[in-house]
C-alpha cells in the first residue's frame, strides 16, 4: 500500500478542480507515446520539478534511480524511494506512507515554486494556487470537494422522501467555487424542491409534512443579492446546474426574482 499523489502542471486549460479530475482520468489511461519512467518527452517544468524532487525522494526506476547499494543502505533512504510515472504535463507518484507528512510539506513548497498542483488521491484534496475548487453541501453533508458525478447524483435524489421534509428540514444542494483568494460561498447556486402543502383533510389527519413536489427552486447568489426562479423539469434543472459548474455559464438572472440582499 502506497501514499499516492497526482502532480499536475498548471496549464491554461486547468482552471477548476473538475479540469484536474478530467486530466487525472485521462492520464491514468497511459496512452502517451513515451516511457513513463523517463523524463524524455516531459515539459520543461515537469523536468525541473522532478529533478528537484529527486534530491529528496529519488526514483525507483529510470535514468536517475540510485544503485541498490545506495537505495537500500538504510531504512530512511529506502523509505524515500518513490515510484514515479511521468507524463508530459503530469506525474503519478507513489510514496511510502512513512514519509507522507514530510512529502506533503515538501510538495506544497515545490509545487508553488514550479507552478504545479497536488491532488491527494486518498483524501480528494487539491492544493493549487488560485485554482477554483468546486464544493457542495446538503442537509446531511458539510462543505465537501466534489466532481460532477457527485453533483449529478445529488440532483437525481433531491426529491426522494429520505431527503425530504423531516422535522422542519428540507432537501437542498448548494454548490460553489472557491480558491485561496476568494471567500467561501460568495457566489453560489442552490436548488430545493418546491414542496406542495397537503390539503386540509390530509393536514388534519396526517401531521407529517408533504413530500409532494411541484418543480424546483433555483437560487443564485450574485453581486451581493439572492435571485430565485422555479423550474418544472428536473432535466432542465440538471442542464442549468451543469452549465454553471462545467461551462461556467451563469443563467440570465434578469428573469429571476430578487428575494434578498446579502
Amino acid at each position: 500500500m502506497s501514499f499516492d499523489l497526482f502532480i499536475f502542471e498548471r496549464r491554461k486549460d486547468i482552471k477548476t478542480s473538475l479540469d484536474v479530475f478530467n486530466y487525472y482520468d485521462e492520464f491514468i489511461e497511459y496512452k502517451e507515446n513515451k516511457d513513463y519512467n523517463s523524463l524524455h518527452g516531459c515539459s520543461d517544468i515537469i523536468v525541473a520539478w522532478a529533478k528537484k524532487m529527486f534530491e529528496k525522494f529519488p526514483p525507483m526506476n529510470g535514468k536517475y534511480a540510485l544503485s541498490d547499494e545506495i537505495a537500500y543502505a538504510s531504512k530512511d533512504t529506502e523509505n524515500h524511494l518513490t515510484d514515479y510515472s511521468f507524463g508530459k504535463n503530469g506525474v503519478y507518484c507513489a510514496f511510502s506512507y512513512n514519509v507522507a507528512t514530510e512529502v506533503l510539506k515538501f510538495l506544497k513548497n515545490t509545487a508553488e515554486q514550479y507552478g504545479m498542483g497536488v491532488y491527494n488521491l486518498a483524501t480528494g484534496e487539491i492544493f493549487c494556487e488560485n485554482l477554483d475548487i468546486l464544493k457542495y453541501s446538503t442537509k446531511s453533508t458539510g462543505d465537501t470537494l466534489c466532481d460532477w458525478n457527485t453533483i449529478e447524483n445529488s440532483i437525481a435524489t433531491l426529491d426522494i422522501p429520505e431527503r425530504g421534509i423531516i422535522k422542519d428540514q428540507f432537501a437542498f444542494i448548494t454548490i460553489w467555487f472557491e480558491n485561496d483568494s476568494t471567500a467561501s460561498e460568495s457566489n453560489y447556486i442552490q436548488c430545493t424542491p418546491n414542496y406542495v402543502p397537503n390539503g386540509f383533510f390530509a393536514r388534519l389527519f396526517n401531521k407529517e409534512a408533504s413530500h409532494n413536489i411541484s418543480g424546483y427552486f433555483i437560487e443564485i447568489a450574485k453581486d451581493d443579492a439572492l435571485y430565485q426562479t422555479l423550474v418544472q423539469d428536473k432535466n432542465e434543472l440538471k442542464i442549468l446546474i451543469k452549465n454553471w459548474c462545467i461551462e461556467r455559464k451563469e443563467p440570465d438572472i434578469n428573469t429571476y426574482k430578487k428575494i434578498l440582499d446579502l
